[in-house]
């Protein structure tokens, strides 16, 4: 029977204000640094990576945080000895393609959930993180955004394996952090800057509706309807609702709040 964890409300105030240090952004970085230092803070290890992944390109994107602060680095194909040995091995048992290959995106998984620490030590790549002091590790997955695999990676290079707290912590704020990659990545990309009323217009226009159906459902004159559309034309620099969809559909959750968090049960 597995064991179960539930948070407290002290965790959450602690998690929730992870979550909101979102505000400092390096340059290049895709993801928030101060994010995963909070986040390292209260689950103690030796680093923390958000990790892109493109396994048709062979291209990895890290932003991790350890002692020294946080750095971001791209690598694409087998650059190096490592690098090599990881695309070898991906789909083997020893390797990392995870939900990749099986399609979960829900299990936060330790490493030693699958693996004792002397078996995985033998195998090939599990002789390549050994000899970099990589003992524990604890991996979150999140869905795919736009077909790039997104994951956060923890490791502990001596000590206890993480606690069933600790992957209760992080089963929590998993989608937080997805949502949070999904904004960066529009920030990134260039959100249009549209009112909030005419995003929930294109959020309208988006489904297909009518001026006649956005008017009913929003309280407006069809004619008001008609002059937001107008102006949101000239923004976005397009001709018809057709290019106007094209140019914000990745954009059209922008604004709105991150899901509240809620206490759970680690063994739910």
């Amino acid at each position: 029977m597995k064991s179960r964890w539930v948070l407290t409300d002290e965790d959450v105030r602690d998690l929730l204000a992870v979550v909101e240090r979102c505000d400092a952004v390096g340059v290049g970085d895709f993801f928030y640094p101060d994010v995963l230092a909070g986040l390292r803070g209260l689950i103690s290890c030796n680093e923390i990576t958000f990790e892109l992944l493109d396994v048709r390109e062979q291209r990895i994107r890290h932003l991790w945080v350890d002692d020294d602060g946080g750095r971001h680095r791209e690598f694409v194909g087998p650059q190096d000895e490592f690098h090599q040995m990881f695309w070898q091995e991906f789909w083997n048992d020893d390797g990392c393609a995870g939900s990749v290959l099986t399609g979960d995106y829900t299990t936060v998984r330790r490493h030693s959930d699958r693996w004792t620490e002397r078996d995985f030590a033998n195998t090939p790549l599990g002789s390549m993180y050994a000899a970099v002091g990589r003992r524990h590790e604890v991996l979150v997955q999140m869905t795919p955004h736009e077909g790039i695999d997104r994951r956060l990676l923890l490791w502990r290079h001596e000590g206890s394996d993480f606690t069933e707290r600790e992957l209760a912590m992080l089963r929590l704020i998993r989608p937080h952090l997805a949502e949070l990659y999904a904004r960066r990545d529009r920030e990134l990309r260039g959100v249009p800057k549209l009112t909030p009323r005419q995003w929930e217009i294109m959020r309208q226009v988006a489904t297909g509706a009518t001026n006649t159906q956005i008017a009913r459902t929003m309280g407006l004159s069809e004619s008001t309807v008609r002059k937001h559309l107008e102006n949101i034309f000239l923004r976005l620099r397009v001709m018809s609702r057709t290019e106007a969809v094209a140019r914000v559909q990745l954009f059209l959750d922008e604004g709105r709040p991150l899901p509240a968090l809620h206490p759970i049960a680690a063994g739910s």
